[in-house]
């Protein structure tokens, strides 16, 4: 580290010194929570792998597809995360001082970066080396296969560090990168389902293979490099506006985030209207249905960069859903990817819904009850993610093989109203239950802080378990899912007062 860059370091952390007990208690923290969550998940995911239906998916035709979609699609999303908190960040105060000195970028914030590259490249080599591992026990790859697909883990997770500080440093270019990306995503699963892996092109490098792929490593080998090394030109590149702002909505998302406010710190990264000022958004004489949902979608419009990428967002997902269809050992994992891609594509159309179910309360407003208002903006956005989703998995299924029923549509319809039932239940959560905040020692520890973040998380993980339901083709699962969403949500709006 630079002199004066460690200097002014120092005398951020002077401000609050951390002493040894308290070092001692994160690293025991660290220790405990790696034995009691992390070891029993680590182990469930070994014996779920280690099965005979479960191995003969690792070594099927498509699981280098599947692994070359994930790999692109993971590419595009950090290149998405970096235009909004790239590596590059630290306390306000602090990179304020950094950004006004006339110390260059690769200087100020080189250690920050080099952190954000080892952690990436270390867990990229750490799942790539687990699925190796299960490999080698099922002896389907011989260690050295294993070994090679490990190194191959380290390469792609420098890549994604990579993407993500060119997202930070060029956010536009990054945009841009990322809708290839996910297009080419979508093209190598379109030509690779049905026959596999065969007939498209470095697909096989993506997955482990028996024999060493000497090839793959070494082209993922010189990217990472040659990423690395332009990696200070990304540094210089990135404006101090850039970072100060970053920085800023990191901080503010963080303090959100400790007290548990998830909603506060998602919004602390909200798109500001950047068009269509110009464009009515209230139709005057029109019914209250076409009023409330032309004024949803000029509001949607007026982000145009969230509303593109929500958009497509939302096809992946369908497509997503088309995927698990084929390959019902990952449809638990795409369903769970797919949910994620919905319920945050849903938050740009969703203004309207969210603020009318924020703010509701036993008076109605415009002379129209709460209920009315949450069911007329709950229109748009229910419309439009269905038709999206929807709409992508029959494009796929008429590209792919249109002589076949398609199989994942009434997940399609089905799961967006969900999500939305989620997004409704979490605008309406309010402040914890009393009983949440009172300590309740037990045998195995206090569990109280692991239930007031699930009472924090209870919508996305509503909407995960949805996805996993709906990606499976379950459907006792999904109702199951959708009956618990209904019960919080009759519980929250009759307490919404």
């Amino acid at each position: 580290m630079n002199s004066r860059v460690a200097a002014t370091t120092g005398i951020w952390r002077a401000r609050a010194p951390r002493g040894t007990a308290d070092r001692a208690y994160v690293a025991y923290a660290l220790v405990m929570s790696a034995l009691i969550i992390g070891a029993p998940v680590v182990r469930a995911a070994w014996l779920a792998l280690t099965v005979p239906a479960a191995a003969a998916e690792l070594a099927a035709p498509h699981a280098p597809v599947i692994a070359a979609v994930v790999e692109l699609a993971m590419l595009a999303a950090t290149l998405i995360v970096g235009r909004n908190r790239g590596p590059a960040v630290a306390p306000p105060f602090l990179a304020y001082t950094l950004t006004s000195s006339e110390l260059p970028g690769r200087v100020a914030f080189r250690q920050r970066t080099i952190i954000a590259v080892v952690s990436l490249a270390v867990t990229g080599a750490a799942f790539a080396g687990f699925i190796g591992a299960v490999t080698v026990a099922v002896e389907i790859v011989p260690v050295a296969a294993a070994v090679d697909f490990a190194v191959r883990g380290l390469l792609m997770g420098t890549m994604v560090a990579v993407c993500w500080l060119v997202g930070e440093a060029h956010p536009r270019t990054a945009g841009a990168l990322a809708a290839a990306l996910l297009l080419v995503a979508a093209l190598v699963a379109v030509t690779g389902s049905g026959a596999g892996a065969v007939g498209v092109p470095s697909v096989e490098h993506a997955w482990v293979s028996p024999t060493v792929d000497l090839s793959g490593t070494l082209v993922l080998g010189l990217i990472a490099v040659l990423g690395v090394a332009a990696a200070p030109l990304f540094l210089d590149a990135i404006t101090p506006a850039t970072i100060t702002t970053q920085s800023s909505r990191w901080d503010s998302a963080i303090a959100h985030a400790v007290s548990l406010d998830f909603g506060s710190a998602a919004e602390s990264y909200q798109a500001l209207p950047s068009r269509g000022r110009r464009i009515q958004a209230v139709v005057h004489g029109a019914g209250p249905v076409v009023l409330v949902v032309v004024r949803d979608a000029v509001g949607s419009v007026r982000t145009p960069a969230r509303f593109l990428g929500a958009i497509i967002a939302a096809s992946f997902a369908g497509f997503l859903l088309f995927v698990a269809a084929q390959d019902r050992a990952a449809a638990p994992l795409l369903g769970a990817v797919t949910a994620g891609l919905l319920y945050s594509a849903t938050g740009a159309f969703t203004r309207g819904l969210h603020h009318v179910a924020r703010v509701s309360r036993d008076q109605p407003l415009f002379g129209i009850g709460e209920g009315v208002l949450v069911l007329l903006h709950s229109v748009f956005p229910v419309v439009l993610t269905t038709v999206v989703t929807a709409g992508s998995v029959v494009v796929v299924h008429a590209v792919v093989d249109p002589s076949v029923p398609v199989a994942n549509l009434w997940a399609a319809f089905a799961f967006p109203i969900i999500v939305m039932a989620a997004r409704v239940s979490n605008s309406l959560r309010g402040p914890a239950p009393l009983f949440l905040m009172t300590p309740a020692p037990s045998a195995v520890g206090d569990p109280m802080p692991l239930l007031r973040v699930l009472w924090a998380l209870d919508a996305p993980l509503l909407a995960v378990l949805a996805g996993v339901a709906a990606a499976s083709g379950s459907v006792a699962s999904l109702v199951a899912v959708a009956l618990v969403l209904a019960v919080f949500l009759l519980v929250r709006w009759r307490r919404r007062s």
